[in-house]
């Protein structure tokens, strides 16, 4: 074993001591029923031993992976030992279902868990924001150990199941929250309205940005970025709307065309999965011959969203599991929860298709079978390091689509893909209707991930609360108040910066995407699917390096 491969091996199974249920989930099966309790001499002793092998360590991939590991251990607010507790049982139940041994361990470490974090906030004053954030997680819990109670026959979860239910109430109780209800927005916008907004994190939020997301702007110049990409995108939208207008007979109101288009391509909720699967069917084929190649063990299930995740998963996700297998395997989320902010119309559900699964789910799969290369284990690890890649390749798959969809002509369509993307258009009024409604959809979810990073500043700096964001963003974009809410807090902010991973690293994919000739996109755009997570520097640097190589 190199020095190299040496160092990563111990960075490893630093990361599985202290993130075993995500190091199980990727395929380290001995973590099985593993759960690393957040007290602070285990956190203190695991920060010491990741400073320690920085000294060491041989590259700066390295320090940059040991950084992030620091500075994830190091944030501290109560939301995210609940996390902690809802995705371990949750993955674990997806993974293995319910073993009996591996759930009473899990259900332990989690009562001990929320028990020392419950005594660490009692007394401590903590920002209404995060108070919120926490409340929203109390219904996740209580769902999924429901679940688990009531699909197993051992009494001895059942009753851990109970005493679990009644130490998270307790926790929840530390900040409980006249009216919060389910968190629907009319209700934790009185409770804002009443309190004020607060997140407490202005004096940590640059050191998290460069630590665990690797970006070199400061939160300033991350908000100018996404401020002006945002004009651009308005002015996008401003040219589709005369013409889409007229087709869709409506107004040239920004949301009397979305009502047009959800009208026009209607999905009912109950309706979403059947028409994902069937849908798929189609975009994968056209999407392996136009867009990425997908490896030929590629293995992606749809299921539908548990009610007890509808709350930080508002309209759909990704998960990954054995990662470090010969069986990787991914899920694709689809919400139908009226409640929440569902896919409501066939463009919104290919672009909603195209990020989450053939940007996510693809992703994972060509990194973990090696597909292009095989990424060294440190750059496939579930870490804060992961979400500018993976949501930055994701965000910008979205218009690499929409250009091979847009391109479309039925009178040069010689491929079984392309005919077959052109039937199920004609399904819903042709190709270029279909085109520029599914163009409009994507721009609307292009100004929500650049809303996120403006946002996501202002809210972190104190700069701006959530009502008065809000407030600016309806009024620059005519998206509802409702919808921008749910795509930014609940889902995002449970930690700072995560809703700023999807614009920055898109844009940088974008802007490099321009210099390889249009007869080597598909190659590239496999590559930048295809290599793993690594810090965004470096990710940037290897990309760069291979759109030069192809442009020669």
């Amino acid at each position: 074993m190199d020095k190299f491969s040496k160092m990563d091996a111990q960075i490893l199974e630093l990361w599985k001591e202290y993130n075993c249920s995500s190091a199980y989930t990727q395929g380290f099966n001995d973590k099985a029923g593993s759960f690393f309790v957040p007290t602070e001499e285990n956190i203190k002793k695991i920060i010491k031993r990741a400073s320690q092998l920085k000294d060491k360590a041989v590259d700066i991939l390295q320090l940059k992976v040991l950084n992030s590991i620091i500075q994830e251990l190091e944030f501290d607010e109560p939301q995210m030992v609940l996390e902690l507790v809802l995705g371990s049982i949750f993955n674990h139940m997806i993974k293995e279902g319910i073993v009996a041994d591996h759930m009473k361990s899990l259900l332990q470490g989690s009562i001990q868990a929320v028990k020392i974090t419950r005594q660490r906030y009692i007394g401590k004053e903590t920002p209404i924001g995060v108070k919120v954030l926490t409340m929203y997680r109390l219904d996740g819990i209580l769902g999924i150990l429901n679940v688990v109670s009531g699909s197993t026959e051992d009494s001895n979860v059942k009753q851990l199941c109970s005493v679990l239910a009644d130490e998270v109430k307790s926790f929840v109780n530390v900040f409980n929250i006249d009216d919060f209800g389910h968190g629907e927005f009319e209700k934790v916008q009185a409770i804002f309205e009443k309190h004020g907004f607060d997140l407490g994190r202005s004096s940590i939020y640059s050191n998290i940005l460069k630590n665990a997301y690797d970006y070199h702007e400061s939160p300033e110049e991350l908000e100018q970025k996404a401020i002006d990409w945002l004009e651009k995108e308005l002015k996008e939208i401003a040219r589709l709307i005369p013409s889409l207008a007229k087709r869709l007979n409506c107004s040239e109101d920004y949301e009397d065309i979305s009502k047009a288009i959800n009208s026009r391509f209607q999905i009912k909720p109950e309706d979403l999965i059947q028409t994902t699967k069937k849908v798929r069917e189609t975009v994968m084929k056209f999407v392996n011959e136009k867009v990425a190649r997908i490896n030929p063990n590629y293995d992606t299930r749809v299921i539908e969203t548990p009610k007890y995740l509808t709350g930080t998963i508002p309209s759909a996700a990704a998960a990954f599991f054995d990662t470090f297998t010969s069986k990787p395997f991914q899920l694709y989320f689809v919400t139908t929860d009226k409640t929440r902010d569902p896919m409501k119309s066939l463009p919104d559900l290919i672009n909603t298709l195209v990020h989450e699964e053939y940007g996510h789910c693809l992703h994972h799969s060509n990194s973990a079978t090696g597909f292009i290369q095989r990424p060294r284990a440190i750059e496939m690890v579930n870490i804060t390091l992961e979400g500018p890649i993976t949501e930055g390749l994701s965000f910008n798959r979205e218009l690499e689509f929409l250009e091979a969809f847009k391109a479309l002509d039925r009178n040069r369509a010689k491929t079984q893909a392309e005919k077959e993307m052109l039937n199920l258009a004609d399904k819903y009024g042709g190709i270029s209707l279909v085109a520029d409604a599914y163009e409009f959809e994507t721009r609307r979810w292009r100004l929500i991930r650049f809303l996120r990073v403006i946002g996501d500043v202002r809210l972190n700096t104190g700069k701006q609360g959530i009502l008065e964001f809000l407030d600016w963003a309806e009024k620059k974009t005519e998206l509802k108040k409702a919808s921008i809410y749910y795509q930014l807090f609940p889902a995002h902010e449970y930690f700072p910066g995560y809703a700023t991973s999807y614009a920055v690293v898109g844009q940088e994919i974008r802007s490099l995407e321009a210099i390889v000739p249009e007869e080597k996109r598909l190659e590239f755009q496999t590559y930048l699917c295809s290599i793993g997570s690594p810090p965004r520097s470096i990710y940037i640097k290897r990309l760069k390096s291979f759109a030069e190589s192809l442009s020669k």
